[in-house]
């Protein structure tokens, strides 16, 4: 949907990077979402019950999109990246 003067609509979630994301891929981790701290631990325990490790990792305010500015700032403060992998068999 446009915004009233024909623009797109900007979400904060577009432009972020996770820090160390590449080099977690190649290790086959999957990025699943981005939440506080307090919360991470319950996604954490939701994830491993379902046969995933898990691995969290911070957000690198740089990363953000131009649209992010001081929320960038608080955000990398006080969120997590959430990575998962389907755990080894053996």
């Amino acid at each position: 949907m446009s915004e009233p003067d024909g623009s797109e609509p900007v979400y904060c979630s577009e432009g972020i990077v996770v820090l160390k994301s590449r080099a977690l891929t190649d290790e086959g981790w999957e990025q699943r979402t981005v939440s506080d701290e307090s919360r991470i631990g319950e996604l954490e325990e939701l994830y491993s019950t379902m046969g995933f490790e898990t691995t969290t990792t911070g957000l690198d305010p740089a990363s953000f999109s131009d649209a992010c500015t001081s929320c960038a700032e608080t955000a990398c403060s006080t969120y997590l990246a959430l990575f998962t992998r389907k755990a080894e068999q053996g």
